[in-house]
């Protein structure tokens, strides 16, 4: 059984959609299907139900996927070992992190590292909170980023390493625009643009009013804080959303400090407990904390966010 039908088999297990496994694993279609059949072929066993217009799991299927996540993290855990021994950090990351996160704070990082360990290759990938909690589970990823302080588990761990101010975005020339901050009182029932229930910035957006009866009106559901800017832009709306996200605007949004409870949001890095004793995962998070040092980092007044 190799390791690469292995992992290919995880993607299209958690995605239950070749088209989307390909994607997410960065293979042509075919060379999925054909890693499919062959771990089919070396397992002696069918390990999804093609019958219906779905994929599903068969019985065997669900059983691999169950055994799976643990099976890849202690070939890593053995791959460490033997690079340990051999003093070497040669291999692959792969880091994830909110959309924003990846435009904004990854990039120097990744490319102080990539100069530091040009032996080490890279890969970023951008997903919301949720699916990357399940890659680093998975194995799919290394470490990755996202704002707020993920729930405690034995298998993850987390640090803050920087905090985003929290802003309030308003068209240009919305009533407020003039202001020199923005609290509670003052978007009392003003149209909100917010994220879909269980995304980070619509917690950021629920925790910020949680204790405040001036709630602003919520005015549209939007999949993406790219969206929002988009509609603040276009006068839909305010939304408050982390400075560096706004950072990108055009003079359409300004962008007033958010004088409320929580006025800033941590930024944590999460890496898999195991996956962290590898080489080239340590020497990344060290990388990471020297990048986001603690005198660069805002000061830390925000609750975190569940």
């Amino acid at each position: 059984m190799q390791l690469r039908h292995l992992k290919t088999f995880v993607a299209v297990a958690s995605e239950l959609n070749i088209t989307r496994a390909a994607e997410r694993i960065h293979l042509a279609q075919s060379s999925v299907s054909e890693q499919i059949q062959a771990l089919e072929a070396d397992l002696n066993a069918a390990l999804f139900d093609r019958t219906g217009r779905k994929l599903k799991l068969t019985d065997a299927g669900q059983q691999l996927l169950d055994h799976a996540p643990d099976f890849l993290v202690r070939a890593d855990e053995v791959r460490a070992a033997v690079a340990a021994a051999a003093n070497t950090t040669a291999g692959a990351l792969t880091i994830g992190g909110l959309e924003t996160l990846c435009a904004s704070y990854l990039p120097p990082l990744l490319a102080h590292f990539g100069a530091e360990h040009p032996a080490v290759r890279l890969q970023l990938k951008s997903a919301g909170s949720g699916e990357l909690r399940g890659g680093l589970k998975s194995g799919a990823l290394d470490v990755s980023f996202a704002f707020g302080e993920p729930p405690e588990t034995p298998e993850l761990k987390h640090e803050v390493v920087a905090e985003e101010e929290l802003v309030v975005a308003l068209p240009a020339g919305h009533r407020l625009a003039r202001q020199v901050t923005a609290g509670p009182d003052d978007l009392r029932n003003e149209p909100f643009l917010v994220t879909e229930q269980g995304c980070v910035y619509r917690q950021m957006f629920e925790t910020a009013f949680a204790k405040n009866g001036a709630r602003p009106r919520i005015a549209v559901e939007l999949g993406s804080i790219a969206a929002i800017q988009k509609l603040v832009a276009e006068g839909a709306g305010c939304a408050l959303i982390p400075r560096v996200a706004a950072e990108a605007s055009n003079g359409r949004v300004v962008t007033l400090p958010w004088t409320g409870d929580n006025s800033s949001v941590p930024v944590s890095m999460i890496w898999h407990d195991r996956r962290g004793k590898r080489p080239a995962v340590r020497l990344f998070l060290e990388a990471a904390r020297r990048q986001f040092k603690p005198g660069d980092a805002r000061p830390r007044r925000a609750a975190p966010f569940r």
